[in-house]
């Protein structure tokens, strides 16, 4: 048995090669393949009722003058990357990430409007053509060093088998398994080096199945194909809550970190609207629902903070 220390990722988020290049056209109505899968074999993306959201103006009073006189809050986002932020049946931007900013917007008085954007370039934007970037962004310290981030949910790598865990997988023991993912992810990178030193050891490698999509991969997983699915903790929470019941999760969270909202270093009145807005969604529920209907509730955090160590 191959036992592994998780060490941190200085990137949660790694969209494969495939959908990076495709993501170079920023227009909000050209999905990724993954995007157009969850979104197709989703019977019902979740539709969260933020009616019950309401300014607080002690709150919005924070804003700087220039975006309260504007009254809108644009956001730069890659939208290939489900639940957090993809695009929906209608070519709208659709997911978590897009539901806490309405809910911040509600909060502050503002409409908030999603720019679609290459991820690499949401960041370099940030502060110019874009006034925040609420796009699944970890926390680290070579982006504090640039700009400034709001911590609002904690993500990391997790796992799921087909529901009773008929193999009897566990995640510290995957040589000789079928490993489901991703192709191109962190996770794919991370299952090579770990299948390499199974093979250091003398035991069997993991017998890696790289699909295009996550969906594809959880599929083959409750469908009997593969042994376990890895991939970011986001991304496993969804396709377990819509499995109806084929998957479950096991072993813990690996290398799991803060992710942030980008803002300005320069605007840090912003900062703090942002980050009291988003206290007071954790502070009276609306968070925890939010991602509870993403299936992803497991990722509260009690505080938000600006700049946050990672």
């Amino acid at each position: 048995m191959t036992s592994y220390r998780p060490r941190r990722r200085a990137l949660l988020r790694a969209a494969p090669l495939a959908l990076a290049a495709a993501a170079l056209t920023p227009a909000l109505a050209s999905c990724t393949r993954a995007s157009e899968t969850l979104d197709a074999e989703s019977n019902a993306v979740p539709e969260v009722d933020l009616s019950g959201i309401e300014e607080v103006p002690e709150i919005s009073a924070l804003l700087p003058a220039s975006i309260r006189e504007r009254g809108e809050l644009v956001n730069g986002a890659a939208l290939n990357y489900a639940p957090g932020e993809f695009v929906g049946s209608s070519g709208e931007a659709i997911g978590y990430d897009m539901d806490i900013l309405a809910a911040i917007g509600e909060v502050l008085g503002l409409r908030t409007r999603t720019e679609a954007a290459v991820f690499a370039q949401i960041i370099p934007a940030v502060g110019s053509t874009y006034d925040v970037g609420i796009s699944s962004f970890t926390i680290n310290e070579e982006r504090l060093a640039a700009v400034s981030m709001v911590s609002y949910f904690q993500a990391g790598i997790s796992y799921a088998v087909k529901a009773g865990n008929p193999y009897g997988i566990h995640p510290d023991d995957l040589c000789g398994q079928r490993v489901a993912l991703q192709v191109g992810t962190y996770q794919e990178e991370l299952s090579l080096e770990r299948s390499q030193e199974c093979r250091d050891e003398g035991d069997a490698a993991y017998d890696l199945l790289a699909y295009a999509s996550n969906s594809d991969a959880a599929t083959n997983v409750a469908g009997g194909k593969g042994d376990i699915l890895m991939a970011d903790s986001p991304v496993t929470a969804y396709a377990i809550a819509r499995s109806r019941g084929t998957l479950e999760q096991i072993g813990e969270i690996e290398e799991s970190a803060l992710n942030g909202i980008v803002v300005a270093k320069d605007q840090p009145e912003l900062a703090e609207a942002i980050r009291a807005a988003l206290q007071h969604l954790i502070d009276t529920g609306h968070m925890e629902r939010i991602l509870a209907a993403w299936g992803n509730d497991a990722g509260m955090i009690p505080t938000a903070e600006v700049n946050p160590q990672p």
